[in-house]
Parts: structure tokens; sequence; C-alpha cells
């Protein structure tokens, strides 16, 4: 099914960054409010003075994702910042990928873009979507996701599709883009991801 390809996705790419605190506000102001919007997200986060550490990481992403950025926020050449900034550390990545080379399926475009955090709590994370989106979890595989649409400012539950077939998921998704936010914890480290998944019509410029 497509939902378990975008999710093996996303988990791809966090594992792929290294590092990063509790994160959900920076997730929601550069990631939620962006729509997954690699250039909008950036854009944000150097105005927030977070540096770009794409060198260090970029190169772990696997050859599936194009034009991956990540941003720290803070600068890690500056040693007066010392542990204090390390315990806060906050790691932006970004990237996109051909739905056919990240989950075999043609047609589909999937932005990623997520905040994580060695200090980050997956289930308080978990309250929190939950409360920013007004829309309860679902269950795909062993993932808990929020799937919605965007109606202007709102926040529409696209929680039926995700047992959708294919056809009619991809059918939905060439109407409006879709997007779903999945909690990332694996070794100390939690984050929060969003994936927006576009047909390539509605997509950004590449």
């Amino acid at each position: 099914m497509v939902r378990y390809g975008f999710a093996g996705a996303m988990l791809s790419l966090a594992l792929a960054g290294t590092a990063s605190a509790e994160p959900f506000r920076s997730f929601a102001d550069l990631c939620l409010t962006t729509n997954a919007g690699a250039l909008a997200a950036e854009v944000a986060a150097k105005g927030s003075g977070w540096s770009d550490v794409t060198a260090q990481i970029g190169a772990e992403i696997g050859e599936e994702f194009q034009d991956v950025a990540a941003y720290m926020n803070f600068d890690p050449a500056d040693a007066a910042a010392g542990l204090a900034a390390v315990d806060s550390m906050e790691i932006l990545v970004t990237g996109w990928g051909d739905g056919e080379a990240v989950m075999d399926t043609k047609g589909v475009v999937l932005d990623l873009c997520g905040v994580m955090s060695p200090q980050a709590d997956a289930l308080t994370m978990s309250k929190r979507v939950t409360d920013y989106l007004g829309m309860p979890s679902s269950t795909a595989g062993d993932q808990t996701l929020w799937m919605y649409s965007r109606q202007g400012d709102r926040f529409v539950s696209e929680a039926d599709l995700i047992d959708a077939e294919d056809e009619a998921f991809l059918a939905t998704m060439q109407q409006r883009s879709l997007y779903a936010v999945y909690v990332f914890e694996e070794d100390g480290l939690a984050g929060l991801f969003v994936g927006a998944l576009r047909s390539p019509a509605k997509a950004p410029d590449r």
C-alpha cells in the first residue's frame, strides 16, 4: 500500500539525521505552517539563526532523496555554545523524492520536513500534534500518524484514506495534496516528520 511505503520513506530520512530537543514548536513553525515546503522551511530556519549543516548530514541520506538540507538551531562551530547548546539541540531536515524511487509508486512526489531532538518526548509530542491539528491519531501498520488535507487554514482529517486501496488514495491525491505527520523515536532521538504527497503537477518546481 502507498501509505506503508510512505512511512518507510519518512523513517529512512529520519534515521539518516544523527542529532536533535523538544521540537514541537519548531516543527509547527518550520514544517506544518509551510506544508512541508523545503524552501520556506529553510528560509524560516535561517531567519531564526539556525546553521546550515547539510555538508555534515546530507551525505548520510539515501540516494532516493534529493535536495536534502539540514539545519541546526545553533552554530556547531561556536565553542562558546558548549554543552548547554548541545543539550537543547534541534535539527531540521528537508528533502524530497520521486514516488517511484522512494515508494515504488508512480505519479507521486513526496516532500518531507522534520525536526528532531535528543530531549524530545514522543508521548508529549503526540498529544501536542493531536491538539494542534484538532484530530485524533490513526494507525498504519505499526506507525501512529495523522493524515490530513488543508482547506485554507483548516486541517481536515483524511483518516478514511489510511485503509483505502492504492487507486482510491492516488485518485484523491490528484484532487488535493495529502499530508501525514509521524512521530519518530529511535536510539534516544525523537522528533516529528510531516510528509506531503502530491501529484507532480501540484508539487513545487524542482
